[in-house]
């Protein structure tokens, strides 16, 4: 006897397939560029930090960084001051300044990015935007 109708062993067998596969649509499209993407980085960008401001106090020793209008500044492990886009090229995370390997980290999927911007590992593919800066005193100036 022919019937149009599913037994529970069937039905339960395909429900765990298809949620199986939605898990993995959900999983590995993660990933895709085209899901998530990057903002450009900042324009024209001409800003000056005063580094006896409190709220820039990162800035006074070696290793600390801030955010300001997209971008991150750095003062390296060498001293030197540094400004790149603060959004990584992978995905748009946000990046961060590690100054254990005197670098930009993004901890999302793990690019990092020397300080002049330039890829180390992906996997980012494309450096961040690098700005200049100019110190002057306790004015430091971050500009394209």
């Amino acid at each position: 006897m022919a019937t149009d109708r599913m037994d529970r062993k069937e039905f339960l067998s395909l429900l765990g397939i298809s949620a199986a596969a939605l898990t993995c649509s959900y999983l590995f499209g993660g990933c895709s560029s085209k899901s998530n993407p990057v903002a450009a980085p900042p324009a024209n960008v001409d800003f000056t930090l005063d580094l006896s401001d409190s709220a820039n106090s990162a800035l006074k020793s070696n290793g600390g960084y801030l955010y300001k209008d997209g971008i991150i500044v750095a003062r390296t492990i060498n001293g030197d001051y540094v400004a790149v886009s603060q959004t990584c090229t992978h995905q748009g995370g946000t990046v961060y300044y590690d100054k254990t390997g005197n670098e930009f980290h993004c901890p999302n999927h793990g690019s990092n990015f020397a300080t002049s911007g330039s890829v180390i590992n992906g996997p980012a593919t494309t450096p961040l935007m690098k700005y200049n800066t100019s110190l002057s005193n306790t004015s430091l100036r971050v500009y394209s």
